[in-house]
């Protein structure tokens, strides 16, 4: 009787083996991120489109008339928080939250403002912060998958939270202020966004009379027929990304869907840890950071773009509804 013995692998071709898939791994790994990657920028871009439609459809709601910004302090549209008395005199709600009823999220609009004043998000009426009344604070806590960008996690921030942004005029110029709450504090679930509405150069800290103000401001009253008439829809950013943070490094800080509505441009796109990320859109895509245009179009715009700079001149021309300068998208 014959006994057939199967022959098997070497060590030294086993080891040959295992050192080619290791190399195929290798090569195989960063394909996969990039078509993740991709994959996210594009969701992202999608997410930001979604937004720019609800303008629209909320302008479509209000005479034309785009969302305002936020509800900071009013009258004076740049007065310092603080003043006329402690805190912040105003409701601070933010643009995101003004549009939940246009991103299909109409229960959570209804619970935020059920039992609240019936004029509490109007544009000339002024009550203390969203953080100090039950509804809008319970609501804030909802998290909403169209508010954040899949390349980042804003809830691994460890140091606090922005409940609000709002620029203002100081004696050698202005100031972004964010109210925040630390982390531990019990706000450690609020609802966090990746996205916040183009305030222009500084915002409405010097009133409407700046001619680099964005659409989207401090109690901004803006239509799509002064916007077609001024810069055009396709010349102007609307919103863009937002971390609250640099783009690399540990995350400190994030942001808030109900209170941080808008960010000025002044500060240009920073990359790398920079302190002064919390002031500047940002993102955690590789080398730029997505803006929708008014015209609902989704644009990438390019990471560091420091003031005085050529491209950050265009950048601001773009932040701006009514300047009149011609913007050379391809610069940046």
């Amino acid at each position: 009787m014959k006994t057939r013995v199967r022959g098997g692998f070497t060590l030294i071709e086993l080891l040959v083996v295992i050192a080619i898939i290791a190399v195929l791994i290798g090569l195989l790994l960063p394909a996969v991120q990039k078509v993740r990657e991709a994959a996210a920028r594009m969701k992202c871009a999608n997410n930001l489109k979604q937004l720019g439609l609800a303008a629209h459809n909320y302008a479509s709601s209000h005479n034309g008339v785009l969302p305002p910004g936020y509800l900071g302090t009013y009258p004076n549209l740049g007065a310092p928080t603080g003043s006329p008395t402690p805190g912040y005199p105003g409701q601070f709600v933010g643009v995101l939250a003004i549009l939940l009823p246009y991103v299909e999220q109409d229960n959570l609009y209804r619970n935020m403002l059920n039992g609240m004043p019936s004029d509490y998000l109007n544009l000339n009426t002024v009550y203390n912060p969203w953080w100090t009344y039950g509804p809008t604070a319970n609501a804030a806590f909802s998290h909403v998958g169209t508010f954040l960008c899949p390349s980042d996690n804003p809830y691994t921030s460890t140091v606090g939270i922005f409940l609000g942004a709002h620029t203002y005029l100081t004696s050698t110029g202005f100031t972004l202020d964010y109210p925040y709450v630390s982390m531990g504090a019990g706000a450690d679930d609020l609802g966090r966004t990746n996205y916040v509405g183009v305030a222009g150069y500084g915002g409405a800290y010097a009133g409407t009379s700046s001619p680099y103000i964005g659409t989207l401001c401090n109690r901004s009253v803006v239509s799509l027929a002064q916007l077609s008439s001024g810069d055009g829809s396709s010349n102007t950013l609307l919103f863009g990304e937002f971390l609250g943070d640099a783009d690399t490094g540990p995350r400190n800080y994030s942001a808030t869907w109900m209170g941080v509505g808008t960010v000025p441009t002044a500060w240009g796109i920073s990359t790398g840890p920079d302190p002064s990320g919390p002031a500047m859109f940002a993102s955690k895509h590789a080398g730029l950071v997505q803006f929708c245009l008014a015209d609902g179009s989704v644009r990438g715009i390019r990471k560091g773009l420091t003031p005085g700079s050529n491209p950050w001149v265009y950048y601001i021309f773009a932040s701006g509804w009514q300047d009149g300068q011609p913007v050379d998208f391809s610069a940046f």
